[in-house]
């Protein structure tokens, strides 16, 4: 079963963008790595849908914080409000498609919006974001690539 995750970019991603995993452009996490039994099609469909009902998202940086099975993956969380409205849709979206999380705990109600800083990158606390895409992202081992990008209600396509 292929993995799927859905993110926001920080900076804009096209359709077919391929990326290490561990160089990934900055983004936030927006549904942590998951497979579904319906396919690529049916995600990106549901993405698509959940976009153009949301309006683009303001929010900050909080705190830093590290996650992983390790804690040994820096992060920066988001404040959390709108984009776990955002997490809360995209999931009621996907469930019907055979959405199978890759780890349950970081899903519901033990969701952490976070931005994952890179070895290129990553944001400082008080930085102030506008989130306005969502990306699907194929996950393949080692290397994801941007099967989709859409365009939350209201913002540039």
């Amino acid at each position: 079963m292929p993995h799927f995750s859905i993110i926001a970019p920080i900076d804009a991603l096209v359709v077919g963008d391929r990326h290490a995993v561990a160089r990934f452009p900055l983004h936030a996490t927006v549904v942590p790595p998951f497979g579904v039994l319906s396919g690529r099609h049916a995600v990106v469909e549901a993405v698509a849908g959940v976009a153009a009902g949301k309006q683009p998202i303001p929010t900050a940086i909080g705190a830093t914080a590290r996650f992983g099975p390790n804690r040994d993956v820096p992060v920066a969380l988001v404040e959390p409000e709108l984009l776990t409205d955002l997490h809360t849709s995209l999931l009621a979206a996907l469930e019907p498609l055979g959405w199978a999380p890759v780890d349950a705990d970081a899903n519901g109600t033990g969701y952490r919006p976070h931005v994952a800083a890179t070895r290129q990158a990553a944001l400082a606390v008080g930085a102030v974001l506008i989130l306005d895409h969502l990306a699907v992202v194929d996950l393949d081992r080692d290397e994801a690539t941007v099967v989709s990008v859409a365009a939350l209600a209201g913002a540039p396509a």
